[in-house]
C-alpha cells in the first residue's frame, strides 16, 4: 500500500503501513517517504490466513499471502480481480486503523493500477510467492491438481505466479493531489492492479499477475520525487546473499546501488527489494532503507536496516 502523509514528521514512518508516503518537517523543509511493507508483515509466515490474524496486525501489511487465500477460495476470478479485493481489504483495515489512531486526519484508500508489458518474459518464469506454506509433498500435490507452478520459500514450499516488471502507476497524478491537499492516500496494495494498455485501440485491460510492491513502490517513490523509498519486512537488514542461510551476516550500511549489485540476491524474497532500492537510489539521488517494520525510525535515522544511498562525490563506481 502506499499512503501519502501531508505535514508528518519524518518519526511517524514506524506507523504507517504497507505503501506509505510521509510529508514533514518545516515549510522550508518538507520530506516525502514512500514505506513499502513486506507480504508476511500483515500476516507473519506460518501464520494462519485469517481476517482476525490481520486485524491483530493492522499496523502492518501485506497482499502476496492474502491473494493467494482469494485464489484458493475462489480459483474462477482472475488475479487481477483479485488484486484488486485484496487491496480493497487491507486498505480498509489500515484506513481504519490509522483514522483511529490519527483522529482528525483525512485518510483514504485508493485502489491503484499499475501498468506492465504483456510481453514481460515474467509470465513464462513465474517467481512471486502467494499464499500459505506448505510442506514439499503437499506442495507438490496441489501443483498437479490446481496446474499451479510452486517454489521453495525457506524451509517450506509456496504458489508462484507471474510478477511483471512495473512500468507506471496510473493513478500517480491523483496521489499527489491528495497530498497537495494533506489527504493521506492508502494506495499501492500489493503493487497494484496489473493492467496492460492495447496501444492500438486505447484501452486497458487486467492481466493475470500479482506486480512486486517494492518495485511498484520504486515507481512510485521516482514519480513523485520522495526523498525516501523505505521497505520494511521480517528481516533486520540485508544480509550478505553469498553466505546466507548458514549465516546472518549483514553488508555494509550505507551501501551504494554500485556495491549492491555485486552481489546475487534470491528471486521473489530479497532481490526485487534490492532492485527496488538501487533503481530509486539511481533516479532521484535520494535513499533506500531495508528492515523490520519496528525499526522503520530508526533506519532513516541510519541506526538500524541497510541504507541504500548514492557513492560519496568523487568516489568512482566499481568497475569504472
Amino acid at each position: 500500500m502506499s499512503q501519502l502523509w501531508p505535514r508528518f514528521p519524518v518519526q511517524s514512518a514506524g506507523r504507517v503501513t504497507q505503501a506509505a508516503s510521509l510529508e514533514g518537517g518545516s515549510k522550508a523543509s518538507k520530506k516525502v517517504a514512500v514505506v513499502a511493507f513486506g507480504g508476511n508483515a500483515l500476516l507473519s509466515r506460518g501464520e494462519p490466513l485469517t481476517m482476525d490474524a490481520q486485524w491483530q496486525n493492522a499496523t502492518k501489511a501485506g497482499n502476496g499471502p492474502q491473494v493467494g487465500l482469494l485464489a484458493v477460495q475462489d480459483p474462477a476470478t482472475g488475479l487481477d480481480v483479485l488484486d484488486a479485493e485484496s487491496e480493497g481489504q487491507i486498505g480498509y483495515i489500515l484506513e481504519t486503523q490509522l483514522a483511529n489512531t490519527l483522529p482528525g486526519q483525512e485518510v483514504v484508500t485508493l485502489l491503484t493500477q499499475t501498468v506492465v508489458d504483456p510481453a514481460d518474459p515474467a509470465f513464462k518464469h513465474p517467481t512471486k510467492p502467494i499464499g500459505a506454506t506448505y510442506d514439499k509433498q503437499e506442495a507438490e500435490r496441489l501443483a498437479r491438481e490446481k496446474g499451479w507452478a510452486i517454489a521453495a520459500d525457506g524451509n517450506k514450499w509456496r504458489r508462484v505466479v507471474a510478477s511483471p516488471d512495473p512500468q507506471a502507476i496510473l493513478e500517480a497524478r491523483a496521489i499527489q493531489l491528495l497530498l497537495a491537499n494533506k489527504v493521506v492516500p492508502i494506495c499501492c496494495g500489493g503493487g497494484g492492479i496489473p493492467v496492460a494498455v492495447d496501444k492500438e485501440r486505447h484501452r486497458r485491460y487486467g492481466v493475470e499477475a500479482v506486480v512486486d510492491k517494492d518495485l511498484a513502490s520504486a515507481v512510485l517513490a521516482i514519480k513523485i520525487k520522495a526523498d525516501w523509498l523505505l521497505m520494511l519486512t521480517d528481516c533486520d537488514c540485508i544480509f550478505d546473499p553469498e553466505q546466507w542461510p548458514d549465516r546472518k551476516v549483514p553488508l555494509p550500511s550505507p551501501i551504494s546501488p554500485q556495491q549492491l549489485r555485486t552481489h546475487t540476491f534470491a528471486a521473489g524474497s530479497m532481490a526485487p527489494k534490492v532492485e527496488a532500492a538501487c533503481r530509486f537510489v539511481a533516479a532521484t539521488g535520494g535513499r533506500a532503507g531495508v528492515g523490520r517494520l519496528e525499526d522503520a525510525a530508526a533506519i532513516l535515522q541510519g541506526s538500524k536496516g541497510t541504507v541504500v544511498a548514492p557513492p560519496p562525490p568523487g568516489l568512482a563506481a566499481p568497475g569504472r
